[in-house]
């Protein structure tokens, strides 16, 4: 898997509850203020490209902001897939 990037079979599946549950998971796990970052994302995604789905502009985002925090808290190189983990762990979990 190329960096920052999704088997297309995977974004293709990844469906709003999947970015819930996401969200769910960075909080309990990480204690991430999710209102705040649910803002934040709201605001990347207004600004995207009107032919930008919603699915591609959060895996976009998650590897932009979402992944280098993860990897400094959890001690691992800069560019370590962990974002990428995540979404295929909760695509494939439900």
């Amino acid at each position: 898997m190329a960096h920052g990037r999704l088997p297309r079979d995977a974004e293709d599946e990844l469906s709003p509850i999947h970015i819930e549950k996401v969200w769910e998971l960075l909080e309990e796990k990480f204690c991430f203020n999710i209102k705040a970052w649910k803002k934040e994302f709201h605001d990347y995604f207004q600004k995207q490209p009107h032919q930008v789905q919603q699915r591609e502009a959060f895996v976009k985002f998650g590897q932009e902001f979402i992944n280098p925090i993860l990897n400094l808290v959890l001690r691992r190189k800069e560019y370590h897939p962990t974002w990428e983990n995540i979404l295929l762990y909760i695509i494939k979990k439900h």
